[in-house]
């Protein structure tokens, strides 16, 4: 009952709260998109292919390096605030993507795409309409993993003063209010839980039938 009774009376207070985080992840996923993939194409490319296995090396092992030790050096460099905390999750999540993205145009069959340049495709038409399809399954994994570590991660981000729902749990905790603490995790759960489920929607959507039908 005392969960429900703090919802009731804190109603605006929880929605902002849970805006907030969703447009830390927004914001910060649609960047770490476009950095990751930009970068894993621009790597990729015909004749780095030995440049393509040491990013993956690197970043393999950068994905080892706890949230909070990027939140704190951007806390150190940048300060405090929702743009820190943008900085830090952005930062956080391109390692994923870039591994995954780097991995999946990288292990694309060369004889396909010697095929393609038999054919008389450009280079741009090999990526868009071969190396990328073909990636596009391990790409779009490495999405929906960042996705999900994303928001949780942000609720880390409330120390520097991110906000979002670790405003709520860190309030939990100072107070010793349990109930808080749940509605800030549950929220934070089912954020990640409801990302994940459109995600898995968007992958399957787009997603060349063939490949849907080789996996399933």
């Amino acid at each position: 009952m005392s969960v429900v009774n703090y919802f009731s009376k804190n109603t605006s207070m929880i929605w902002s709260a849970l805006e907030q985080h969703f447009a830390l992840f927004a914001i910060s996923i649609i960047v770490a998109i476009v950095i990751g993939i930009a970068l894993s194409i621009l790597i990729t490319d015909e004749g780095r292919e030995k440049l393509a296995r040491v990013v993956i090396a690197i970043s393999g092992a950068a994905l080892s390096v706890p949230s909070i030790a990027i939140i704190a050096l951007t806390f150190i460099f940048v300060g405090i605030g929702a743009t820190p905390a943008i900085i830090a999750l952005v930062i956080y999540s391109i390692v994923p993507i870039l591994f995954n993205a780097t991995s999946g145009l990288s292990s694309v069959d060369q004889k396909i795409i010697e095929a393609g340049k038999g054919m008389g495709f450009t280079k741009s038409q090999i990526l868009w309409k071969i190396k990328f399809p073909l990636a596009l399954p391990v790409i779009i994994a490495g999405i929906r993993n960042t996705a999900t570590i994303n928001i949780g991660t942000a609720t880390i981000a409330a120390v520097i003063g991110g906000g979002g729902l670790g405003d709520l749990i860190y309030i939990g905790l100072k107070l010793n209010r349990g109930e808080i603490i749940f509605i800030g995790s549950f929220l934070t759960a089912l954020l990640a839980i409801c990302v994940d489920a459109l995600f898995a929607l968007l992958e399957k959507t787009i997603t060349p039938k063939g490949l849907n039908a080789m996996r399933s």
